[in-house]
């Protein structure tokens, strides 16, 4: 054999490819591949695949949907607030859009806009039609077939006819039934409390018998289709499901009333098939089988609802106003002893006072105790009542029934339980309500209710029975000055001087907004020449028994000799009657002292007319200082511009008090007299809030306080609107001036407030809460807890100023 490539072994020819062959075998095997590959996605798992994407953008858009819903319910009551509409609660819900021919809102004409109080609504109307977008705030939202949203809000919840109490235990008029392979579809609810206050709809696709053609009249450039919630929402044969329906009656089957006790039934869990007379869910195996329904929904519960709404902190603010009201106005009444059980209704803090509509509400929460024999609240011995704020509803509570609203352990916790059914003695919870679940949502709320009144007067031991101060616990009212005490009796000046304070103090914390009315009364033909100052001062410098002089000194300044004198830090809102021209000091409080008051009437050079004024005052000078001619330091703090910018060389400056009512925001001219017989009545608003800055010299560190004081006369003309917002504590005035941004504050002013000084530092080291200084002194936050109160005096012409209707919000 000649030389060559080698034959390949006898029986191994036929295993070896020739190049040809093996590119066509992987040709082949590519294609079987590519036909495998088809056969897989044509036969099952893709499709799954794309079924489940769809199912997700539909969850997706309902999820998008349901906060945009709850989100809007946490601006209700502010909402309607600006639209004239104060006190709505927390809770409700719009109406869906019924369509531009039926919305009956004028406010809002397009597609996409909540209906109004349409033709046909009802107490406990639950009413069914397409998500409004527009008044959410949001585009239109499409499921997995481009159909929009629809949307249910049951009766319970609407907002146009509302029922009440709205609160976290209002029962839904909603049920969601499912199928379960039997001939009737069950409820998928464990009890009334998970009911749905919403649910929102994806329609899917038509089902047979389902128009969804536009039929004339309504505006649906977006969404397309009509109104008729029957041709989206299925069954689409009324009777298919045994009557259970996604809708309802009326035009368009589209409300109707219903009850907590027969809730309207929905089916929300997507696909029901029909087969051999039972209902299945979702997959129907054999050739007997109808689609009945596929809708998807989305609940919104009541629990989740108000889950977000404790988050509110506006909400919190109001509960808590709302305690702190009703502690205020039952520390002024006779509590029964022995009494266990619901607060009683009170116009005191009924629904028409601060916070505006929440008494009717959740006053079915309140409890009230005292015990006959000794008890106390917090470890308080001296309180007249417990007072117990009961919260959500802890595991096991139910609070659907009549019987189960009587029911104590439905709202009451561990001990406060144990010792409110059983006369018990002990009663102890957090006194403020907070977010939860920092704060267990079921947490017992528990107050002290005093056992003195809301003032406790000081009063001055010269004049006896006729005091310059008193408080009408029945009115409460306090009384500043008396006829007769000065024209008629002689008293000297030195003695007329009267203070009421509040008889709790409070921390700074955020700050506070405060309201209070008064009016000047006439006394024997005249308002008098003095006025009255309200004063916000250390609660740990000053107790209940401060006050300052009489005549001009309006007993927040000077030292009486009889009482403590108010000390510094503190802060006036001076109300001034009348003019005491340049500064000067004197023992002798009969000389009138000059407090630099500004001059209005034309006779001085002024243009106002008058020489009454409000403003800003703090302490002046804490020392004697020669270069604005102080000798006696107690003596100047209601004097306006002091101290002078050149008389203090100090960082630890004390505040300046205004003295220019045309150049200083701190000082205006007010006609305090008003009308010829009494004054005017006057509502004052003020609004302290705290900033803090520390420095690592702690003598330097400071708060700076923002003051916003609104003062506004009830004139004929006066807005009810502008009143209504004064006496509103629990919002900022802030929020109302975005409605009416010309009610700006009379008095304003952003004073730094210096650490107080106290004790020396030792070895380096405070008191916890203190802070040691260069100086080796110990230094804590200037008016870190606040006493509020009244200050008056009278010098040679009567004075009676009424001051009623005092409500402070705290701000933790």
């Amino acid at each position: 054999m000649g030389k060559g490539k080698k034959s390949a072994p006898a029986g191994r020819l036929g295993r070896i490819a020739l190049p040809g062959q093996r590119g066509a075998a992987l040709l082949v095997f590519m294609l079987l591949m590519v036909m495998g590959g088809l056969f897989y996605i044509f036969t099952g798992l893709p499709s799954d695949s794309t079924a489940a994407r769809r199912t997700q953008q539909t969850q997706e858009t309902l999820t998008l949907a349901r906060e945009a819903l709850v989100g809007h319910a946490l601006r209700y009551r502010e909402q309607q607030t600006a639209q004239g509409q104060p006190g709505r609660m927390y809770g409700y819900l719009p109406l869906p859009d019924l369509g531009s021919t039926r919305n009956n809102n004028p406010g809002c004409l397009p597609e996409g806009c909540e209906a109004a109080n349409f033709a046909g609504n009802a107490l406990g109307s639950t009413v069914i039609g397409r998500l409004p977008w527009r008044t959410l705030g949001i585009e239109p939202l499409r499921d997995s077939s481009g159909e929009c949203l629809w949307y249910a809000v049951s009766g319970s919840h609407q907002r146009e006819q509302r029922l009440s109490p709205m609160n976290w235990d209002a029962l839904g008029h909603l049920d969601v039934v499912v199928a379960n392979g039997t001939a009737a579809l069950a409820s998928a609810l464990a009890g009334p409390h998970e009911r749905p206050v919403a649910v929102i709809f994806s329609a899917g696709p038509a089902l047979p018998g389902q128009n969804r053609a536009p039929a004339g009249g309504d505006d649906v450039a977006r969404c397309g289709g009509n109104y008729d919630v029957a041709n989206y929402l299925d069954p689409a044969a009324a009777a298919a499901l045994g009557g259970v329906t996604n809708y309802l009656a009326g035009t368009n089957k589209a409300y109707a009333v219903t009850d907590a006790l027969v809730p309207k039934a929905l089916t929300t869990r997507g696909r029901v098939f029909a087969s051999g007379g039972n209902f299945l869910a979702d997959a129907c195996p054999g050739s007997d089988c109808s689609l009945l329904a596929n809708d998807t929904g989305l609940a919104l519960t009541g629990d989740a609802l108000f889950g977000a709404i404790r988050k509110h902190a506006y909400f919190r603010t109001d509960i808590n106003a709302l305690l702190d009201r009703m502690a205020n106005c039952l520390r002024d009444q006779a509590i029964a002893s022995g009494t266990a059980a619901r607060i009683a209704d009170n116009a005191c803090y009924d629904s028409t006072q601060v916070p505006l509509g929440y008494y009717e509400h959740y006053k079915e929460m309140v409890f009230l105790a005292r015990p006959s024999g000794p008890f106390t609240v917090n470890g308080d011995g001296s309180c007249a009542a417990a007072l117990i704020f009961a919260g959500q509803r802890g595991a096991g509570q139910q609070r659907a029934t009549a019987a189960q609203k009587l029911d104590f352990s439905n709202y009451l916790e561990g001990a406060n339980l144990a010792n409110f059914s059983a006369a018990g003695t002990v009663f102890s919870g957090p006194t403020t309500f907070e977010r939860a679940p920092a704060q267990a949502p079921e947490q017992d709320i528990v107050r002290c209710v005093p056992g003195t009144p809301s003032v406790t007067p000081v009063t001055s031991p010269t004049l006896g029975a006729n005091q310059l101060v008193a408080y009408d616990t029945a009115t409460r009212t306090l009384t500043l000055g008396r006829q007769d005490v000065t024209t008629g009796w002689g008293y000297n000046a030195n003695a007329l001087f009267g203070c009421g304070w509040f008889s709790d103090a409070r921390a700074i914390g955020n700050g506070l907004r405060s309201y209070f009315n008064f009016q000047f009364m006439d006394v024997g033909g005249s308002v008098g020449f003095n006025g009255f100052v309200f004063a916000l001062v250390d609660a740990l410098r000053n107790n209940l028994n401060v006050c300052g002089g009489g005549s001009s000194h309006l007993g927040y300044s000077g030292d009486n000799g009889v009482t403590p004198k108010i000390r510094f830090p503190k802060i006036g809102v001076e109300f001034d009657q009348s003019r005491n021209t340049g500064f000067s000091e004197s023992a002798d409080l009969s000389s009138n002292p000059g407090r630099n008051d500004p001059c209005g009437t034309f006779g001085c050079g002024g243009t106002a007319g008058y020489n009454s004024h409000a403003a800003l005052v703090y302490w002046g000078h804490e020392a004697a200082n020669g270069f604005d001619g102080v000798t006696r330091p107690d003596d100047d703090d209601n004097v306006h511009g002091f101290p002078t910018a050149g008389s203090l060389a100090t960082v630890r400056r004390p505040p300046r008090s205004h003295l220019d009512p045309a150049i200083e925001s701190g000082i205006k001219f007010v006609n305090l007299r008003g009308d010829p017989v009494d004054s005017s009545l006057y509502h004052v608003r003020v609004e302290l809030t705290p900033t803090r800055t520390t420095n690592a010299d702690a003598s330097l560190s400071k708060t700076a306080v923002s003051l916003q004081v609104w003062i506004a006369a009830d004139f004929p003309t006066t807005s009810s609107a502008r009143i209504d917002a004064l006496k509103d504590t629990t919002r900022p005035m802030s929020f109302y001036m975005l409605t009416d941004p010309t009610f700006t504050p009379t008095l304003t002013d952003a004073p730094d407030l210096f650490d107080v000084q106290e004790a020396a530092c030792v070895s380096g080291a405070c008191p916890a809460g203190q802070a040691c200084g260069s100086d080796n002194m110990c230094y804590r936050p200037a008016l870190e807890k606040i006493q509020l109160g009244f200050t008056g005096s009278q010098r040679t012409s009567d004075q009676l100023v009424n001051i009623k209707d005092l409500f402070t919000t705290w701000l933790p």
